[in-house]
């Protein structure tokens, strides 16, 4: 379990799946024009700000966010407020800076998605994720993914996660990062309904792994393994 905060600065989480940092712009700020080889995700959790491609201009009011698909050029521009914002890219490619736009046309562009409803990333072999609520006193049920990693950006709501049987408090602003294999839980234990944003990184299939709990204290896993690989063995 690795925990981190949107107030850090540089990178929050990484591994050879996925890279995810921080941003911040001053009012009118921009970034540099920038192209990533794999796919993006942001999460603008402050301000207002435009993210232009070569033919579209998209106005954002955070809280919002967005995909971009990998191959497009894009730039971030703050409106009249500073902007904050979290940036993936999926795999962990980095981005790229360029000189400019592209006049030739590009397939795929930026999907921009709403963070009150239940909104999620286009398919994609790289990342699935995007909002996922839970409601007061509810816990979602132990699992884990196959060869891919999960990220947690708790936005509103306490919440108690469990990750290998380990247990820690987690408040708005806080992130999670849970290594691939791991098995984890979420759990509201506040008064309003939990929100959070999330990522999973590579997209896979089965997407989760389930257990049941053993007489002993141990987990079995009752979904079966696609990918080949030798399970890992039970665990508390």
């Amino acid at each position: 379990m690795h925990r981190s905060s949107l107030r850090d600065t540089g990178v929050l989480a990484s591994d050879e799946t996925f890279r995810l940092e921080s941003g911040r712009l001053e009012s009118g700020q921009s970034t540099d024009t920038v192209v990533s080889r794999s796919d993006v995700v942001l999460l603008f959790f402050r301000g207002d700000l435009t993210l232009s491609t070569a033919d579209r201009v998209h106005k954002v009011t955070a809280p919002a966010h967005a995909y971009v698909n990998a191959g497009i050029v894009f730039e971030i521009t703050a409106g009249r407020d500073d902007v904050s914002y979290l940036i993936a890219t999926c795999p962990a490619s980095g981005l790229e800076v360029v000189k400019g736009h592209d006049p030739k046309a590009q397939t795929g562009g930026v999907t921009i998605l709403r963070t009150d409803r239940y909104d999620r990333f286009p398919d994609s072999g790289s990342v699935r994720g995007g909002m996922f609520f839970l409601d007061e006193g509810k816990t979602a049920a132990y699992h884990s993914h196959d060869a891919a990693a999960e990220v947690f950006v708790f936005m509103k709501g306490e919440c108690e996660a469990k990750v290998d049987g380990l247990s820690e408090r987690f408040a708005p602003s806080d992130v999670l990062y849970v290594p691939a294999e791991q098995k984890h839980e979420l759990a509201n234990v506040g008064d309003v309904r939990l929100e959070v944003w999330l990522l999973v990184t590579p997209n896979v299939t089965p997407t989760h792994t389930f257990y049941e709990e053993q007489a002993n204290g141990t987990w079995e896993r009752v979904t079966p393994r696609l990918d080949g690989r030798e399970s890992f063995p039970p665990s508390r």
